[in-house]
């Protein structure tokens, strides 16, 4: 799928709740997803990027306050923890609402 990070954030939060609550998920989740040929297996079957190739991925940083927007400003996909949502100073109200509604 082509597209700006902001869409590929989104369905990253859409597809893997648990990426939620973790930035690093999150940019693996995107990179993972949408940057294969960026991305391999070494030996051992774990995924490595090489050094050259980070100039070619999205930071973690830009993946972080493009989250942070939509949860923060839109209030969609709110973090699944309670730790995380203490964290990140989201009000326990709007949060239960949210995940009553879920």
């Amino acid at each position: 799928m082509r597209g700006n990070l902001k869409e590929k954030v989104l369905q990253g939060l859409i597809q893997c709740p648990e990426a939620r609550d973790d930035d690093i998920k999150l940019t693996n989740w995107v990179w993972l997803n949408y940057y294969t040929d960026r991305i391999s297996k070494n030996e051992q079957g774990e995924y490595v990027v090489r050094l050259i190739d980070l100039y070619k991925l999205p930071r973690e940083d830009n993946v972080k306050r493009i989250r942070a927007h939509i949860q923060n400003v839109e209030h969609n996909y709110l973090p699944t923890s309670e730790e995380v949502r203490k964290k990140r100073k989201i009000s326990e109200q709007e949060w239960r609402i949210y995940l009553a509604n879920l």
